[in-house]
């Protein structure tokens, strides 16, 4: 299972771009040090601990594999920040109603019962709370063997174009949707991902990482990363 494979090798900045994506989504955010930001599928926690050190904000991070939230309290433990990562599914969140001013969704939503979580989203965030996500989107070219490998291999219900997201958001009430095309290139895809490896990882995780990479590269000019923005 591709999660179980990204958990085991302790991959930090799995999404498409990595860090450096994730400088470039909140860039233009006024994130100030009175604000939540919720980290959801936090993994081992390089984007928490980016929050945290760039703005000495309020930060919540979760994630719903207990190994990757394991990780992440190493990370911030080491680091010595105040953060604690817990388990919580994007699905039914364990958080008060209008609670965060942001959260950030890097290479999650899209992997979750997506109408789900994005209500789950917008009940937790306070009135003009910005969702900031990092997300799988396809251009329709796929044909339907395609999307069925796809769906197979990640284990997901749909793979979602740019106008799928626009209308799930809006489904739920989101508004002053952007969505935007993130497009690799030499310099982004060599990104600032890290590792935290389980001791004695068998082969199979290997192989798994690697047919995911195989098929990025493969699907590459119709799978995509797009930067999506949405308030409540």
């Amino acid at each position: 299972m591709y999660m179980d494979a990204l958990a085991k090798l302790g991959v930090g900045g799995a999404h498409p771009g990595g860090l450096s994506l994730t400088k470039n989504l909140i860039q233009k955010e006024k994130i100030l040090t009175h604000s939540r930001v919720l980290d959801i599928g936090c993994g081992t926690g390089q984007t928490s601990a980016y929050f945290y050190k760039q703005f000495r904000c309020h930060v919540t991070a979760c994630d719903i594999h207990h190994l990757m939230v394991e990780k992440a309290n190493e990370r911030f433990k080491q680091l010595e920040l105040p953060i604690q990562a817990i388990i919580a599914n994007a699905e039914s969140l364990p958080f008060p109603d209008q609670y965060f001013d942001f959260i950030i969704s890097e290479s999650v939503t899209a992997f979750t019962d997506i109408e789900q979580s994005l209500k789950e989203f917008r009940r937790v965030l306070k009135k003009g709370g910005k969702l900031l996500a990092i997300e799988m989107t396809h251009d329709g070219t796929l044909s339907t063997k395609d999307l069925k490998k796809v769906k197979e291999f990640y284990q997901l219900k749909k793979v979602m174009t740019k106008e799928d997201w626009e209308k799930a958001l809006k489904d739920v009430q989101f508004s002053a949707i952007q969505i935007d095309r993130f497009k690799m290139d030499e310099s982004n895809a060599k990104n600032t991902t890290d590792f935290q490896p389980s001791p004695l990882i068998d082969e199979e995780v290997h192989h798994i990482f690697l047919e995911h990479e195989k098929l990025m590269i493969f699907h590459q000019s119709s799978i995509f990363p797009s930067i999506i923005k949405a308030e409540k």
